[in-house]
């Protein structure tokens, strides 16, 4: 039986639309205004995990809770180089490589059982209390699943073909199913990500949503499982410290091989506000200026070799003395001049489709000077010290900026000056100079960053050693 709802003697009634939907209006009037409860969909339900919907929240001082997010690690494969400084790479026959905007895992089209090939970072990620830890990946498999092919990505331990030892992953397994598995000390709990099927060569955004008892796996913002641990003994991890891991193995061999490329990952820290500081960021994601950055040979960027003198260098107004990034420093003693000499010439690497150029930040510099060999003799030295910073070519001699040839001449900065006395004895040293930079210094990728010496007033002798070190307080970005 048809029921018409209207305002008690009005003859005002209540509307459908089109699908049949009651028409609300909630009053316009505060005092006549009732309550509506907010909750947020987090997945719809209709393909992968269960419809799942969360409230929000108000905090004792009536307050909406927002979450505030934080990058912990992001990396791009679009460069050519496997970074030893960022990550561990280990081969057991099966290989790695990075080419096409990917790392390669498997790159060798490698069928034979038990060869396995795994990239971690160094760095570990905590999962907080009342936080989570968002783990993003853009990922490509080369072949539909492959029987007796494992191939597990996410966080956690492992080494060889043997199971992790802890973390949180996502596992295309032997039988070529895709699970998410949370792993705690060795013991694990899966589901199937039952709906999602992927295609060859198709790049596919992979995330999980890892809480200390609860982890969820997405693919392409929708949601295809989740593992609680709340009520359990266990958490979603033993250590809840855990480094990013991928890693591919054969349990069998196989005559078709599998082959994963990744384009992208990161670990993003969710809803706690850290008031992190954007250097400690970029340092943690192994972007300090002691390592080099991506695109380039792995190592370190200072002249510090082990166990060691440094080579005397010698540095000129268009050559540099070293080509690092600071470190340690050596020269013989030279008579006064005003000529401005390059003690160190760092080019940062230049910027391509195939290299990420990184701009190198300075935040401050340190310097020491000490005489060796023989004391100081006729006259007292002095050290002026300073940075030329951001020329297009490495030479002092540069004049001015060229519009019309790309030319761009360094920008200079005084950094401070040394004394050495006459009769300054071997070993003695000189004023340390430690200079803070608040304002920081940008050195652009492709352009030279340079640590300048003139020495105004000193004597040449040939006897006479002055060294050194300079350390560059910087990161790349």
């Amino acid at each position: 039986m048809a029921i018409s709802i209207k305002g008690g003697a009005t003859s005002n009634l209540a509307a459908v639309d089109a699908n049949l939907n009651l028409a609300i209006n909630p009053p316009m009037n505060v005092s006549l205004s009732g309550f509506l409860v907010a909750a947020g969909e987090v997945t719809d339900g209709v393909a992968g995990a269960a419809i799942l919907r969360r409230p929000t929240d108000i905090s004792p001082d009536y307050r909406l809770r927002a979450g505030s997010d934080q990058t912990l690690w992001f990396d791009v494969f679009n460069h050519g180089q496997f970074n030893n400084g960022k990550y561990v790479g280990v081969d057991a026959t099966m290989t790695k490589s990075l080419a096409g905007g990917f790392l390669n895992i498997n790159s060798g089209a490698d069928v034979t059982t038990a060869h396995v090939t795994r990239v971690q970072t160094w760095r570990t990620f905590c999962v907080p209390e009342s936080g989570a830890l968002y783990f993003d990946m853009h990922l490509a498999f080369a072949q539909l699943p492959i029987a007796n092919t494992v191939c597990e990505f996410g966080l956690g331990f492992a080494s060889g073909v043997t199971a992790p030892t802890d973390g949180n992953f996502f596992r295309l397994n032997a039988s070529g199913v895709l699970q998410g598995i949370v792993n705690n000390n060795g013991t694990e709990t899966a589901v199937t990500l039952t709906g999602f099927t992927y295609s060859q060569n198709v790049v596919y955004h992979f995330l999980m949503v890892v809480h200390i008892d609860r982890v969820e796996f997405w693919i392409n913002d929708r949601m295809y499982g989740a593992i609680s641990m709340v009520g359990q003994a266990t958490l979603t991890s033993m250590s809840l410290n855990l480094p990013l891991l991928i890693r591919l193995y054969n349990t069998a061999t196989n005559a078709t091989a599998q082959q994963m490329k990744i384009a992208s990952w990161g670990i993003t820290q969710a809803d706690i506000v850290t008031n992190r500081l954007w250097a400690t960021t970029q340092a943690g994601q192994g972007l300090s200026a002691i390592n080099n950055p991506d695109g380039v040979a792995s190592g370190y960027t200072a002249n510090a070799a082990n166990s060691a003198a440094p080579a005397t260098g010698t540095p000129s107004n268009t050559a540099a003395g070293y080509t690092t990034l600071g470190g340690q420093w050596q020269i013989a003693a030279p008579t006064g001049a005003e000529t401005d000499l390059i003690m160190f010439g760092y080019q940062v690497p230049a910027g391509a489709a195939g290299a990420p150029g990184k701009n190198l930040i300075v935040r401050g510099i340190h310097i020491e000077t000490f005489n060796t060999v023989v004391a100081v003799a006729t006259t007292p030295t002095i050290f002026q010290w300073g940075l030329a910073v951001g020329g297009s070519g490495l030479s002092l001699g540069v004049v001015a900026d060229n519009a019309a040839t790309g030319v761009r001449q360094h920008r200079r900065v005084v950094l401070g000056s040394q004394y050495l006395p006459i009769g300054a004895v071997v070993g003695q040293q000189a004023n340390s100079l430690d200079i803070n930079l608040d304002a920081p210094i940008i050195c652009e990728a492709g352009t030279y960053f340079c640590v300048t010496l003139k020495v105004p007033v000193g004597t040449n002798t040939s006897t006479e050693i002055f060294r050194g070190v300079c350390f560059v307080n910087g990161y790349f970005e």
